[in-house]
């Protein structure tokens, strides 16, 4: 399935807790701790970014499969500091571990949030010539 498919078909199982109109742009996912990843147990988190908020969802598995079950955190964008150190993704005070596989994924939630949150470049000022 293409990424953008995959997206698509996150976006439609989470719409419960979207605001009208948001999609998912990018999203990670990994379990709830590293204790959990390293036992192989516990529950899931999904980061995920829309056009207007920064989401941590709460997920019964951790693997890309895993569907929405609930809202842990809820951020604007640029209102919440997002990091990625080691294997963990920290979301303001929520922190999940992030699977080898899904650490281009969380490198791009933390760029894509950090990016929608500068303000746009103020356009050139007309030139007069005189």
């Amino acid at each position: 399935m293409s990424e953008e498919r995959h997206l698509q078909k996150m976006t439609e199982s989470a719409s419960l807790f979207l605001e009208s109109g948001e999609t998912i742009r990018v999203a990670a996912w990994g379990p709830s701790s590293e204790f959990g990843y390293v036992l192989g147990v516990g529950s899931g988190r999904i980061a995920a970014v829309t056009g207007r908020h920064v989401y941590v969802f709460e997920s019964p598995l951790w693997g890309r499969m895993s569907r929405p079950t609930g809202v842990v955190a809820k951020h604007r964008i640029g209102s919440v500091r997002i990091r990625l150190r080691g294997w963990a993704l920290h979301v303001g005070d929520e922190r999940m571990a992030v699977h080898l596989n899904h650490r281009g994924r969380a490198r791009r939630v933390a760029a894509l949030a950090a990016d929608m949150s500068r303000p746009e470049p103020a356009p050139p000022a007309a030139r007069r010539d005189g």
